[in-house]
């Protein structure tokens, strides 16, 4: 068995916009991440910077969890932490892997830095589940990256960029996000603090179908793909009789493309009690007056 610590390098410390915003959400994409590795029978850990003093914190998580991977989460704004992180566990000596939405449109400005081992681009679960599994069976080199989806590396000094693997289809069998990794009571106090009520982001489906410029290389890809209704208000059930929270907000792509969906959804969340009160990503475009009382029922 392996180990993998996966980080955060978002630290409120030293963004001042991220603080002036006073809204901070926990990663959920590496809850999810964390949660698959987990499911796969790996020892994983989260390293979250948020509220961390500065970068001496991820020092001591690194002395503390003594992982044999690092695998880093980066979004353009969070780029030169990432690689500072990065030069870190190099330095510790792990195996170091960077994702996300930046590595997914830019693995070269990653590989670039020597101390970046393996770039993996687009949907990450299954890509970082097979990373561990080669490290654990002592296979982790480039003869055997270079038949695996989803990965960049370094060949004779040289980028390459492997074939996008196939995204997970039935968004249901994929664990729910390990938000026990982490510690949600701080996020939820701050939101309370800054705003008067607590927030939690949740997730219902991955892609978007419209294929917009600007975010044509998604991490999701450009394939909508929707979790049951049921699996849904079940977390929100989850949720609720956990923390207790104030409201949610959806972080998908794109929001209410299928109308049917989110009667279903709708039904589902009140027939279990687990309807909390929702805000989306974005200003949602597409609603009318069956929807907004769809939105009301929540």
């Amino acid at each position: 068995m392996a180990k993998i610590l996966l980080a955060h390098p978002l630290f409120l410390s030293s963004n001042k916009a991220e603080t002036a915003a006073a809204s901070p959400y926990f990663p959920l994409g590496l809850l999810y991440l964390a949660a698959y590795v987990r499911e796969a029978g790996h020892d994983v850990a989260v390293f979250d910077g948020t509220f961390a003093d500065d970068v001496s914190a991820f020092a001591e998580a690194l002395q503390a969890e003594t992982p044999d991977l690092v695998g880093i989460s980066a979004v353009m704004p969070t780029r030169s932490d990432a690689l500072l992180l990065a030069r870190m566990a190099s330095d510790y000596g792990a195996v170091v892997i960077l994702g996300g939405p930046d590595p997914t449109v830019s693995p070269e400005a990653y590989l670039a830095s020597p101390s970046v081992d393996v770039v993996v681009h687009h949907e990450g679960e299954q890509t970082v589940v097979a990373l561990v599994e080669l490290f654990a069976a002592g296979e982790l080199d480039t003869t055997a990256l270079e038949s695996e989806p989803g990965v960049a590396f370094r060949k004779d000094g040289q980028p390459r960029i492997n074939e996008p693997r196939r995204p997970i289809e039935n968004l249901d069998e994929l664990p729910l996000p390990a938000r026990d990794l982490i510690d949600m009571d701080r996020y939820l106090d701050v939101w309370e603090d800054e705003s008067g009520y607590s927030s939690m982001t949740i997730a219902t489906s991955r892609g978007c179908p419209y294929g917009c410029e600007w975010c044509r290389d998604a991490v999701h890809g450009n394939g909508f793909r929707q979790r049951s209704p049921e699996s849904v208000a079940e977390e929100m059930k989850t949720i609720k009789d956990t923390w207790d929270v104030t409201r949610l907000r959806m972080v998908d792509d794109v929001d209410a493309i299928d109308r049917g969906w989110l009667e279903a959804w709708a039904e589902a969340s009140e027939a279990i009690g687990a309807a909390i009160p929702f805000e989306g990503l974005n200003e949602l475009s597409r609603q009318d007056i069956p929807l907004l009382d769809v939105r009301d029922s929540l």
